[in-house]
């Protein structure tokens, strides 16, 4: 089993998970579900989560859990109450059995393989609990206890083979020193930062949020379009075109996935079309948003003794190219599989993604 010595946990660390985490969760999305339990996942980004609770205790694990969630809901469009029900249940399981889990694995009595499933269940359960007080408001499908229990025994036994791949005893240590941690990530503007434009640039990427008419958000997104090209030329919008993975996601989320009236000879939606339409606009202006946003925030200054704070700053300008990194990545790493010295996979990911251009 792979050592969960404590580590010194940095900024750059915390960037380094939250990626690698928010990655693993989106490209899950893409794999289709079983029809008779579609909300049942795997939930592979616990394969990052598990040695970083190992590693750092439940307090970072929380932050970087609900960051993650954060990050999600940003850029794969994941319905309000999806990030809610899911932060909600996310936390009290971590709450309730992360020490546990921490003090049995310490003694060597659990194994990650009994760490990902206790971790596995007690979520489902409580998020199971949660739909059920929330949005159900009767006990009528609590008979779904049991598929959840046996789902949560395969899922986290598959979570912690995976975990086993990236928890080496360097992991942290590689993450750390991989992960750009340069002053600009973190100080934006130094001492004249140009706060209005700062108040203005945060303005305008939350705006999309609270826009929820596909046909006005499509206006402002092509305002923000012409002022991108404006200011940069086609280079102010490679972000949009590196971030095509994520409107891939969400065309398979919402154009197959929306109930309501087929449009004529196809297998999409009149509503389908409307909800990508609205989250693809959201993402699209919030990218063009944040791009401007990043540079400006001097989070060193703003949370001086907040490692997620800073962690998000030095993350939100690498996840465009996640995709096409990782995905290199991963095929190098499967054709070196049965090499003894092959690059660690999460390691290779965060340097790749910091040189792609």
């Amino acid at each position: 089993m792979p050592s969960t010595e404590r580590a010194v946990l940095t900024e750059r660390i915390f960037a380094g998970a939250l990626i690698l985490a928010t990655g693993l969760q989106i490209a899950e999305s893409l794999v289709p579900r079983v029809p008779i339990f579609p909300w049942l996942r795997l939930g592979l980004s616990w394969a990052i989560l598990l040695p970083f609770l190992l590693s750092f205790g439940i307090r970072p694990a929380i932050a970087l859990f609900l960051a993650r969630n954060v990050l999600s809901l940003s850029y794969g469009g994941q319905p309000p109450s999806t990030f809610l029900i899911s932060s909600l249940s996310g936390v009290l399981s971590l709450l309730l059995t992360g020490n546990v889990i921490i003090w049995l694995v310490d003694r060597k009595w659990l194994g990650w393989i009994g760490a990902s499933v206790a971790l596995a269940a007690a979520f489902n359960v409580l998020q199971l609990a949660a739909v059920t007080a929330i949005l159900v408001g009767h006990s009528g499908n609590l008979f779904q206890l049991g598929p959840i229990l046996a789902w949560s025994a395969v899922s986290g036994t598959l979570v912690a083979w995976l975990a086993r791949s990236f928890a080496t005893t360097t992991l942290w240590g590689d993450v750390d020193r991989t992960v750009p941690g340069h002053a600009a990530n973190l100080d934006g503007a130094a001492a004249t930062t140009p706060w209005v434009r700062l108040a203005i640039w945060s303005t305008l990427a939350i705006v999309p949020f609270a826009i929820s008419n596909w046909r006005l958000l499509g206006i402002y997104t092509g305002a923000l379009l012409l002022i991108a090209y404006g200011r940069r030329g086609f280079a102010g919008l490679r972000i949009v075109r590196q971030s095509w993975p994520y409107f891939a996601f969400l065309a398979w989320l919402h154009l197959l996935d929306t109930p309501g009236h087929f449009l004529s000879g196809s297998p999409v939606t009149a509503e389908g079309l409307r909800a990508f339409a609205l989250h693809a606009s959201r993402l699209c202006a919030f990218l063009l948003a944040t791009q401007e946003l990043a540079p400006l925030i001097p989070w060193r200054r703003l949370a001086p003794t907040s490692i997620w704070a800073r962690g998000m700053g030095l993350a939100l300008p690498l996840l465009p190219g996640l995709f096409s990194v990782a995905t290199k990545a991963a095929r190098s790493w499967w054709r070196m599989r049965r090499e003894p010295d092959r690059p660690n996979l999460a390691q290779t990911i965060l340097r790749d993604l910091r040189s792609d251009p």
